[in-house]
């Protein structure tokens, strides 16, 4: 399959905006359609954050992206499959939080062909994988990074 989408994952929370964003940079950059994702885990599916979920997915649509939510307790399998999908071309989350699981490490143990993106909301993002043609620089711990433009 064509490899022609960035894909990001984000958490019911009004905060990641700022990952729409970036994604949608990305997604400029390298001529991709913008996919957004959340998997929640199966417990949530009783009583998940919708004004977050729609807010995310009205902040998606600005940018003429789709947002898919699902449920899951493997939420790594779950985008992996997403992003197969899709043909994703990079994957994109936020930094992990300080209890966070293995998502990450998972995602890109699974993925490895993909580049994954971490994006923070002061504007910086990291990258794992293969740099893309950008002004991206090599930070001292091996990561990449870009500054964002815009403040979100």
């Amino acid at each position: 399959m064509a490899k022609n989408c960035i894909l990001v994952c984000v958490t019911p929370q009004h905060s990641c905006r700022h990952l729409i964003a970036f994604g949608q940079r990305l997604a400029e950059e390298q001529g991709a359609d913008l996919r957004i994702v959340s998997v929640l885990p199966l417990r949530q599916s009783v009583a998940p954050d919708l004004a977050a979920l729609e807010s995310l997915n009205d902040y998606a649509r600005e940018f003429g992206a789709d947002m898919t939510v699902t449920f899951s307790d493997n939420a790594a399998a779950s985008v992996c499959a997403m992003a197969q999908s899709c043909g994703a071309c990079a994957l994109l989350t936020g930094f992990p939080g300080k209890n966070s699981t293995h998502f990450l490490l998972d995602l890109h143990e699974q993925n490895p062909q993909i580049p994954l993106w971490m994006a923070d909301s002061d504007g910086t993002a990291y990258m794992i994988g293969h740099a893309p043609h950008s002004e991206i620089q090599i930070v001292a711990d091996g990561t990449f990074r870009i500054p964002l433009r815009d403040s979100f």
